[in-house]
């Protein structure tokens, strides 16, 4: 029984001590179920919000309102972190990117929206990996094939392949989701998609870069009336010309109002730059109402505020290799060498003392190999390595090189030949040395590295980016005239024969016309040209522009990939401070085999088994991660594993339930292959990341430019529709003037008798 405790006190009647003492009373009478009550109680309130506002985003969604949907899913997102019930939330912008790069045709962006609706798919099944997100499971399937599909990459097909079986693996629920065959129609699509998955990857698939369709219109036959337009400006004087670039606010407004309607000319005139906003040009942010006028201050407040991306210490971030050892990679021929001459070449000057001479980590007097095949896979070899060492963009790591030489030492065979005379010319210091290797661990190395494939993203999405900058550069400038009138004032260069820079400033003066215009001399007629070079207009640009919302879906597109980007980063740093972990209990285990094998007195020695399996028992009540990974390695050790499962092994119980007969010989081939399983992994982990580091860097380097609004690119079609119009008035005038002309030379005259 639960006791409700209601107090009524007139405010001021009680002092604060006494305050005090019924709060701590109220503390005293609440019991801990009282407590869980309120808390359970929290809980379903955020539930029930999170599940309100994926019913209002799904809603707008129906409503083929996209934006609103993924900008309310992103605050919600962002409101409640990794809440389960935001799987629905991440669902619905897979479906809306989905469905966005469905109705584009441009292959570059098509697969950036697809990207980050599979990141979405990942995020919502990740949240809630049950039958109420087997959509997204069907979604994520979907979408990894659709990549593939673009990409022509093969390892697309084989993850939908694996995501559609962890969805299929998902048990039928209890409730409302099995009912009309629900469940069964999901499994049927997850099957075919697997189906077809399976036979794209038996197709032959080649890698290939991203390509880009051509998205440019036919350019469309110019205008019958065009060289007539010419004429009728050359005739002009040039006050006339000079007050084209006059644009009388008001007849610009009524213009609009006559050809585009009340709706248009309200949204156009939202983007005029007035009162102390006087650019026009400046950076918002899609997720909140933040505005800048300078790209890096953009650019920070996204960083700060929406990436979220944090730096772990800096001992444990992996160096790359230095410049010095990047130029000889880099710099080399890298053909294969006979290794037999180049034996009986190093014995010769052994004997004589002499030492080979390296410039740069090549030495030329190294007898070169006719050897097709091991020329051919060196080639390869050394474009994936220079690949990782660009000055401005280096991701071999120290622990990937020194990994790659350790192996070149071991694996390379020169009988006969003293170590310490190769030591001595700093023989496995320079990259040389791997062409020595022989085909097998050439190939062996080539495909060790190959695991480091480069991410799609990195030159995707700056791509797409970029393309979206330069088509919201403008060139000619727009000032304003006065402080009540606002009528606008072109660029005076439009009126001379010169090729206009782009305006990167945006900036918007006040001036006089009179005083702006006094000094230009009309030359030409290239602003014909420049009038009648106009797309027809976009009402829904124009909407969107007004609003503040175009770009939104790309922009958050590319916000998830960054995003993943960075969840990317954190799950290598986590794999990695893991094999660190392992490495060291790894040592303690051996450790603990090795004092075994040093006791002097033989009857006291215990069986590596046994006493692994005593210091888990001493281990019993201890929590901390070193613990925990112990346990796993005397797992892996007892169940004889070829590599290191850094799955959390808590239950030191069950160490007794596995096999109790491992031999010391097993225990110790199973260590040795564990670290040397081990040593493999390490050093592609540290070049993982310092890939993704890059991509990332990329990335946030072009991402916020989609923050770009530029309001010039509303106004001067309308300008230019509005100046043809002009244009066409005064030729159909003109016409008018010469056939009255013509009819009157043509008239009879009266003759007088």
């Amino acid at each position: 029984m639960h006791l409700t405790v209601s107090l009524s006190l007139p405010s001021g009647s009680i002092s604060h001590e006494r305050q005090r003492n019924h709060h701590h009373f109220l503390e005293k009478i609440l019991t801990p179920l009282d407590t869980m009550m309120m808390k359970s109680t929290d809980e379903s309130e955020t539930k029930w919000k999170i599940d309100d506002a994926a019913e209002l985003a799904r809603d707008f969604w129906v409503e083929r309102d996209g934006i609103s949907a993924l900008k309310l899913t992103e605050k919600t997102i962002s409101d409640h972190g990794n809440h389960e019930k935001c799987s629905s939330h991440h669902e619905l912008q897979g479906d809306i990117f989905y469905a966005q790069a469905k109705k584009t045709d441009d292959t570059d962006l098509k697969c950036l929206y697809l990207f980050a609706s599979v990141d979405a798919y990942s995020m919502a099944t990740l949240l809630s990996p049950n039958a109420l997100t087997l959509r997204s499971f069907r979604g994520y399937a979907r979408s990894l094939i659709k990549l593939g599909d673009q990409l022509r990459i093969n390892k697309f097909y084989e993850k939908a392949v694996s995501k559609a079986k962890l969805g299929m693996s998902i048990t039928s629920p209890q409730g409302k989701s099995t009912e009309g065959g629900y469940f069964t129609k999901i499994k049927t699509e997850l099957q075919n998609w697997i189906d077809l998955a399976t036979t794209k990857m038996q197709a032959t698939v080649a890698v290939s870069d991203i390509g880009t369709m051509d998205n440019q219109k036919e350019p469309g036959e110019e205008d019958t009336s065009f060289d007539r337009l010419k004429k009728i400006w050359v005739k002009l004087d040039d006050k006339t010309k000079i007050n084209f670039l006059v644009v009388d606010f008001e007849k610009l407004i009524g213009y609009i109002q006559d050809k585009h309607g009340t709706e248009v000319k309200e949204h156009f005139q939202k983007c005029i730059p007035i009162a102390n906003n006087l650019r026009w040009r400046c950076w918002k942010c899609h997720i909140c109402s933040q505005v800048n006028y300078c790209f890096t201050d953009c650019k920070m407040h996204i960083l700060d505020n929406h990436v979220h991306n944090s730096e772990p210490d800096f001992s444990a971030r992996p160096k790359c290799v230095d410049e010095i050892l990047a130029d000889m990679i880099c710099c080399g021929d890298w053909k294969p060498v006979d290794t037999a001459e180049a034996e009986n070449l190093i014995k010769d000057r052994a004997k004589r003392g002499e030492e080979f001479v390296y410039v740069n980590g090549w030495c030329s007097d190294w007898p070169e190999a006719k050897d097709r095949e091991r020329e051919n896979v060196l080639k390869q070899f050394a474009e994936v390595l220079k690949s990782s060492c660009a000055k401005e963009n280096c991701t071999l790591s120290c622990t990937l090189w020194d990994w790659l030489r350790d192996y070149t030492e071991e694996n390379l065979e020169l009988p006969g030949v003293p170590g310490i005379y190769l030591d001595q010319c700093c023989f496995f210091k320079n990259p040389q040395c791997i062409c020595f290797l022989d085909l097998k661990h050439l190939e062996h190395i080539l495909k060790y590295f190959r695991q480091l494939t480069t991410d799609v993203r990195a030159s995707l999405v700056p791509k797409v980016v970029n393309q979206f900058w330069e088509n919201s550069q403008v060139k000619e400038r727009i000032d304003l005239e006065g402080v009540a009138t606002y009528n606008l004032l072109l660029d005076k260069r439009l009126l001379y024969e010169e090729e206009l820079e782009s305006d990167k400033i945006g900036t918007v003066e006040h001036y006089k016309s009179t005083g702006i215009f006094e000094d230009v001399m009309p030359k030409g007629d290239k602003i014909v040209s420049w009038i009648l070079d106009c797309p027809e207009i976009d009402r829904e640009f124009v909407s969107q522009m007004a609003n503040g919302v175009h770009n939104s879906k790309l922009w958050l597109a590319a916000l998830r990939i960054v995003r993943c980007v960075i969840r990317k980063k954190e799950s290598y740093y986590d794999k990695r401070r893991k094999m660190l972990t392992y490495e060291k209990m790894l040592g303690e285990a051996e450790t603990i085999c090795d004092r075994e094998d040093t006791r002097k007195n033989v009857n006291q020695r215990s069986t590596y088994e046994s006493a692994l399996r005593m210091k888990c028992e001493d281990l019993v009540g201890k929590q901390d991660d070193d613990t925990k990974c112990f346990l796993s390695v005397v797992r892996d050790v007892f169940e004889r594993q070829s590599s290191p499962s850094f799955e959390v092994f808590e239950d030191k119980k069950c160490i007794s339930e596995l096999s109790s007969t491992v031999p010391n010989d097993d225990v110790k081939k199973s260590l040795l292959t564990l670290r040397k399983s081990l040593k493999e992994k390490f050093p592609l982990i540290d070049s993982k990341i310092l890939q993704n580091k890059s991509t990332y860097e990329k990335l946030i380097d072009v991402f916020p430019k989609l923050s770009a609004v530029e309001y010039r690119l509303v106004v001067l079609p309308f300008v230019k529709k509005f100046l043809q119009d002009k244009l066409k008035k005064m030729m159909k005038t003109n016409s008018s003037s010469v056939a009255a002309g013509d009819s009157a030379e043509r008239k009879p005259k009266k003759r007088h008798l």
